[in-house]
């Protein structure tokens, strides 16, 4: 597990300007968050409600949707969270990173481009 900042860009995946704000990289969470009112101005909704963990067992409800995600030149459709409002409140989670294929390097808190995939076991190729 690990916890640093990195410079991220957000925007609707329909098009539009991209909202650049430093996010936590959080590989403990799923899916990436930011204020409900960033992801509103850029004309986003939920899609549906989803309940989530913390880290200190309590269970919480937040809307759930998509947004365009841009990291060190790569990008990507993700699930965003729309969460509570101030800027503490923006974190890149483990979904995010998979599909814009970012290694983490927590020694050194940077994300590392990867090209390489996990696919688990699918049998016999």
């Amino acid at each position: 597990m690990g916890i640093f900042t990195t410079t991220v860009r957000v925007g609707n995946p329909n098009g539009g300007d991209l909202t650049e704000i430093e996010a936590l990289v959080d590989t403990g969470a799923s899916d990436s968050m930011f204020p409900a009112s960033l992801l509103e101005n850029l004309h986003l909704a939920p899609r549906s409600q989803v309940d989530y963990a913390l880290a200190d067992g309590a269970e919480v409800r937040f809307g759930r949707g998509q947004a365009l995600i841009n990291i060190d030149g790569r990008d990507g459709i993700c699930p965003v969270i729309f969460g509570p409002e101030g800027h503490d409140n923006c974190l890149i989670g483990g979904t995010t990173l998979q599909i814009l294929m970012f290694a983490v390097d927590p020694v050194n808190e940077v994300l590392t481009p990867t090209n390489r995939g996990r696919l688990g076991f699918g049998g016999k190729l």
